[in-house]
């Protein structure tokens, strides 16, 4: 099992540093990006870090209905205020915080955006002079318990944009093997993975992930027994899996096709899952694209934009057309 395979995140909520720093190290560079519950009716302090150890250090993030939100920043006597005036953009769902910062370059920018929403809407601002973030306060600010509110999970990475997908399985989901059927959770490479399309085959890797599970990063739970035979599964909202059956052979042409689970949340059969702040789970890498069994439901592991797929992938409105078809309706997670 491969620990640290953190998708291009340098902390995140309720975890902390994900990589070992100096205490004293600073990022002059990055993107701070924070998840929120929506609506935000009343003014509050959405996240606060405060620190008197070496100088004064203040990083707090407020929301005001009549302000907007503001970002601001201490570091002894250099103080920066970020500003993104109100009225922000109002809706039901999620929301998503983005302050990309570059201390070298002098420039800052802010946006809030509706996730899910189309066409995108969204509200930015930018101006000059942010400052570094001390990796130390970073730490402190992720690990520190925070009270019950809007923010669903935050995160700074290096890049200019949110890491990419990164599909995963959780740790209990029951994988067939040479050997018979094994928890994700305990693979190891070289173990032999029974595939639908490919036989068995060598695993090169098994990545540990712990990521959010809210939010855009809300796993989903398929239900059993209409996705798997016994038990539920937890995997990630991108985690592609086959559906089968007369009504795709009807509408398609086709035996199977692939179908990302966030598309299946129906409020019965597959489910977001907020339930918790981090979900424990595994991406396993096989060298190509397979379909693998959990427990009688097929999954598509290491599909890639650049490679053929085992199944056809259907698009959006296939999709809803679909599920119209089985009876469920699409359910947008809150």
């Amino acid at each position: 099992m491969t620990d640290g395979f953190h998708q291009g995140w340098v902390a995140l909520s309720d975890r902390g540093l994900l990589t070992p720093a100096s205490p004293d190290a600073l990022l002059h560079q990055g993107l701070f990006v924070m998840e929120l519950a929506l609506p935000l009716q009343n003014a509050g302090l959405l996240l606060d870090h405060q620190s008197n150890t070496g100088w004064p250090r203040t990083f707090a993030i407020f929301h005001d209905p009549d302000t907007g939100i503001v970002i601001l920043h201490r570091q002894g006597k250099d103080v920066a205020r970020h500003v993104l005036p109100a009225p922000l953009p109002q809706g039901k769902g999620t929301a998503r915080l983005s302050f990309h910062f570059d201390a070298p370059a002098r420039h800052w920018r802010l946006t809030f955006e509706l996730l899910g929403s189309d066409p995108l809407v969204s509200l930015s601002a930018s101006g000059q002079n942010p400052l570094p973030l001390p990796l130390h306060d970073l730490q402190a600010l992720c690990t520190r318990p925070r009270p019950a509110g809007p923010v669903l999970w935050f995160g700074i990475t290096e890049g200019a944009a949110p890491p990419g997908a990164a599909p995963w399985i959780g740790l209990r989901t029951p994988v067939e093997t040479s050997l018979g059927p094994v928890l994700a959770g305990h693979l190891k490479p070289g173990d032999m993975l029974l595939t639908e399309d490919h036989g068995p085959l060598p695993l090169r890797a098994a990545h540990r992930l712990a990521l959010p599970a809210r939010g855009s990063f809300a796993p989903v739970l398929l239900r059993a027994p209409f996705y798997a035979q016994t038990q539920d599964l937890l995997v990630s909202a991108d985690q592609l899996l086959a559906i089968s059956g007369p009504e795709v052979e009807y509408l398609f042409g086709t035996d199977a096709v692939l179908m990302p689970a966030g598309a299946l949340v129906d409020g019965r059969t597959a489910l977001s899952d907020q339930r918790r702040a981090i979900a424990g789970s595994v991406a396993l890498d096989l060298g190509r694209p397979a379909l693998i069994e959990a427990n009688g439901s097929l999954l598509a592991i290491g599909h890639d934009p650049a490679c053929d797929l085992p199944l056809r992938c259907l698009q959006t409105y296939e999709v809803l057309t679909l599920m119209m078809l089985l009876g469920r309706s699409p359910r947008r997670a809150a």
